[in-house]
């Protein structure tokens, strides 16, 4: 993450705890429906991906980043919240977006399939445009199992589905006439969640928001972790400020008939945002 980045990052966060401190409690605090929007700035990027012929057992791994040169630190939006239904009960949904584009003069010769699933090379000095397209959709349940005025613990679970493209384009490939091959899925992953929030003072909390699982299912399959520690300061009856550090890592594979496509990746970050409650 580069200078500018962190100071925005730090002088956003020092902002949550300058509000003026005379601001009157209120009676009732609404928390009925949440919708939080704010910027996720992604500070780490850890990705590689693989494509290998089932037939012939060879293919290549590469790192987006590195042999690519996709710039993957960047700001998104993300959009965050809750619906209690009941005071114990409530539906949650989250969606990030992260897209990348990148052209480079590849330094290094390496494999990878045509469209019709046949080993090509994409030679030394080949001129590659790439796409890379990381959508993510949550929707959840949590169950608020411990509740009082200072701690709330709460379990469910729900779904991840993580929506990839990645294009790769070059006119120049051995043999010439070969047409690069690339992948466009999107893959539900359920997930088990876990939430901790613990109330400072009647208008300030920190919180602790943590999900995990693995799944084996046709020609998918994937382990997947997402962690958030974040704090919120409730300014307005209405309107709160917060800051969150998170991290979420993904593992998964498409095993077909043709083809074996693996993707990893681990991203971390500052997540900024304003909330309305109602």
């Amino acid at each position: 993450m580069n200078s500018s980045k962190i100071t925005t990052v730090l002088a956003i966060a020092c902002s949550l705890f300058s509000l003026p401190g005379q601001a009157a409690e209120y009676d009732e605090i609404p928390d009925t429906f949440k919708i939080s929007l704010g910027a996720y700035v992604v500070g780490r990027y850890d990705s590689s991906m693989s494509l290998t012929d089932s037939s012939l057992g060879a293919g290549a791994s590469i790192s987006p980043s590195e042999t690519l040169g996709l710039d993957l630190e960047q700001t998104v939006t993300r959009l965050d919240g809750y619906y209690r239904f009941t005071p114990v009960h409530a539906l949650t949904y989250s969606w990030y977006k992260i897209k990348s584009t990148g052209n480079r003069t590849v330094d290094e010769a390496f494999d990878w399939l045509d469209k019709d699933g046949n080993m090509i090379e994409i030679p030394l000095g080949a001129q590659v445009n790439t796409v890379l397209e990381y959508d993510i959709y949550k929707l959840g349940y949590l169950w608020s199992f411990y509740h009082n005025d200072k701690v709330e613990l709460s379990a469910g679970g729900g779904l991840h589905i993580t929506r990839i493209i990645v294009g790769l384009d070059t006119d120049t490939t051995v043999p010439p006439t070969s047409k690069v091959h690339g992948v466009k899925s999107t893959i539900p992953l359920p997930v088990l969640s876990f939430d901790l929030k613990y109330n400072v003072a009647p208008r300030f909390f920190w919180y602790i928001k943590s999900e995990a699982f693995a799944i084996s299912i046709g020609d998918w399959s994937g382990t997947f972790t997402d962690s958030l520690l974040g704090m919120e300061y409730r300014a307005w009856k209405n309107i709160a400020l917060g800051a969150g550090l998170g991290s979420n890592a993904l593992r998964i594979k498409e095993e077909t008939s043709d083809y074996t496509f693996k993707y990893e990746n681990r991203i971390s970050g500052f997540n900024l945002y304003a909330a309305a409650y109602f």
